[in-house]
């Protein structure tokens, strides 16, 4: 589907979408594979959408002059909201993604091609006008992406429509999680909505060597983050995605502050892309189902199992007539058992 003036998206990416090549041992390399942090998480928003609400989430690709056919037909294949803005004199966004043994678990990633994000300038008005946007960024980059945002939002044709505030959902850029950017990141969160680093991550902005996981050790840096407040009111949400270990929601609107949300137990193959899966699952969650953070964390979790399962993005089957599967599960099936397992209720 294209989106059009009148289809203001519930979901935004402003992450990139590269087209990545793959090399396993003992196996051919594959080129062309879609990947990049909007990619994953637009998969994310698009598993909890369902096929019905497909068109509520904006995908934006910034092609260049070779940008494959068959690979625009993937996406349009989800029924998201498609723009595809191409630069004739430049190539697309590409990436190496290796990996050095035959499980999957040594990785090494570099981009062969020059970075090309989609800023909010990028975006049609349908798209400026969406409820929530993801974005990955370090704070610098962040800062002036959620100016502009605001800035273009406020503009006609948008201004005559009662649009209040998006949900601003932000994850930080991995090279940037530092001690020496901790202010930096304490600064900057004030500006969102709900900051969400993994426990890799978060530990980064405290420790040189990171520490072995611990739960009392998460919580206490998070509690630097809600301390120094969250959002324009302080009460905004830290997820911090941890994995098998699942992730943590902390909030002042939390009783106790902190709740840990377990993983759902799942076969890994490749953890790619599963916290950028997460992220636009928990998105929309909020902003499209009005969900809590933690009832959009359960549902975050399920999300990113489709992404666990194998290299690069799952597989969706549509079959005329009956619920859409992904690699041969239904997300609605894996959300209710995970659901009664957990709260002894499904939603």
């Amino acid at each position: 589907m294209t989106a059009t003036d009148e289809q203001r998206p519930a979901f935004v990416s402003l992450g990139t979408v590269v087209l990545d090549e793959l090399r396993r041992p003992l196996l051919p390399p594959q080129y062309n594979v879609p990947g990049g942090s909007a990619t994953f998480s637009v998969m994310g928003a698009r598993l909890v959408a369902g096929e019905k609400r497909a068109a509520e989430i904006g995908c934006i690709i910034m092609a260049g002059n070779d940008f494959p056919q068959h690979t625009v037909d993937h996406y349009h294949s989800w029924g998201v909201s498609l723009v595809i803005r191409t630069d004739p004199t430049r190539p697309s966004t590409r990436g190496l993604l290796e990996y050095h043994d035959k499980n999957f678990g040594s990785k090494t990633f570099r981009y062969t091609t020059p970075l090309v994000r989609a800023a909010p300038a990028d975006l049609p008005t349908s798209f400026l006008g969406a409820a929530a946007f993801h974005l990955l960024a370090q704070p610098a980059e962040l800062r002036s992406q959620v100016e502009e945002l605001i800035y273009l939002r406020c503009k006609e044709p948008l201004s005559s429509l009662t649009l209040g505030r998006p949900l601003l959902v932000w994850e930080p850029a991995p090279p940037f999680c530092r001690r020496d950017t901790k202010s930096a990141h304490l600064e900057a969160a004030q500006l969102v909505d709900v900051f969400s680093p993994n426990h890799l991550e978060l530990l980064a902005f405290f420790y040189d060597e990171i520490p072995e996981f611990d739960r009392r050790t998460i919580e206490a840096c998070a509690r630097t983050f809600l301390d120094h407040g969250i959002g324009s009111d302080g009460k905004g949400t830290l997820v911090v995605r941890a994995g098998e270990h699942g992730c943590l929601v902390a909030s002042p609107s939390i009783d106790g502050l902190y709740q840990w949300v377990r993983a759902f137990d799942c076969s890994v193959v490749d953890a790619t892309g599963a916290g950028n899966t997460f992220l636009g699952a928990f998105t929309f969650a909020m902003a499209g189902c009005g969900k809590d953070p933690i009832e959009s964390a359960r549902m975050a979790n399920i999300a990113a199992t489709f992404a666990l399962e194998q290299v690069g993005l799952p597989n969706l089957q549509q079959s005329l007539g009956s619920e859409e599967r992904w690699n041969g599960s239904q997300f609605r099936d894996r959300l209710e058992t995970y659901l009664l397992n957990e709260t002894g209720r499904c939603t």
